[in-house]
């Protein structure tokens, strides 16, 4: 999001943060009755077309910002998410790079539920951003994911992110997005998140968040460990009841090519 640390990026109208990307959220709305191989097929169709954020105001976040890395620059960014009671887990990794106006991304997931087989998918991503004043930006998100079960292209999705920054330590991220399912309807995605950089190495995001057709929240909180490397922090869970809670630990690193 758009917080000035240092370990993500110059912002496009004065903020920083990342690609938006999948976590477990995107696994919410499959069916936990599901025999074990459709589960699994289901959830990484699922996960495919999901792509935060990379996610996500930045690292595992859901909300995306309009802003992209300094030209020439790179980052690696890995997280773990893991549901209440040990039922799903998720190990991400993903990098991205400016090159020219654009920030080309490359990301990989691993879900597991306990008792079965893990899923794998992963794709690019593609994300330019650009300032309309000192304080808005606006940007565009493109990605595609593929899976390791039938069908193997499972999807795309396009996502427009805006970013206001009203004063120096606070930012108010929005998106609008749509995902390009290869199995099922698309399905359009909805969030927002309020950014607040607390002081120089903490910084603290709340956000709502729309996709799978299912509404969730998160809170989370990051700590900038030096100018390149940062740790994060969240818990989320749904809106109504259903789906139980998953906390995820991140860390991102910046560098120059």
């Amino acid at each position: 999001m758009s917080r000035k640390e240092p370990t993500r990026r110059v912002p496009a109208a004065g903020c920083t943060r990342g690609p938006f990307l999948p976590t477990m959220r995107a696994v919410r709305s499959v069916r936990p009755g599901l025999p074990a191989r459709q589960r699994l097929g289901a959830a990484a169709a699922v996960l495919g077309f999901a792509l935060q954020e990379a996610h996500a105001a930045g690292g595992h976040h859901a909300v995306d910002d309009a802003a992209i890395l300094e030209p020439g620059q790179c980052q690696v960014e890995t997280w773990a998410d893991r549901e209440r009671g040990g039922g799903r887990t998720l190990v991400h990794l993903g990098s991205a790079c400016r090159i020219g106006p654009l920030e080309l991304g490359l990301n990989l997931d691993r879900t597991r539920w306990s008792g079965s087989d893990a899923a794998v998918s992963g794709g690019p991503q593609v994300k330019w951003a650009a300032p309309l004043t000192e304080s808005l930006s606006v940007g565009v998100v493109v990605s595609a994911a593929w899976q390791d079960a039938r069908p193997r292209f499972a999807g795309s999705a396009v996502v427009f992110p805006v970013t206001w920054q009203p004063a120096e330590r606070l930012a108010v991220h929005m998106n609008l997005g749509r995902d390009f399912r290869r199995q099922g309807p698309d399905l359009p995605r909805s969030s927002a998140a309020l950014e607040w950089a607390a002081t120089p190495h903490w910084s603290l995001v709340a956000e709502r968040f729309r996709e799978s057709d299912a509404s969730f929240w998160r809170l989370g909180a990051r700590y900038a460990v030096t100018d390149a490397l940062s740790v994060d922090l969240s818990q989320a869970r749904g809106v109504t009841g259903g789906a139980p809670a998953w906390w995820t630990v991140g860390l991102n690193w910046a560098f120059q090519r």
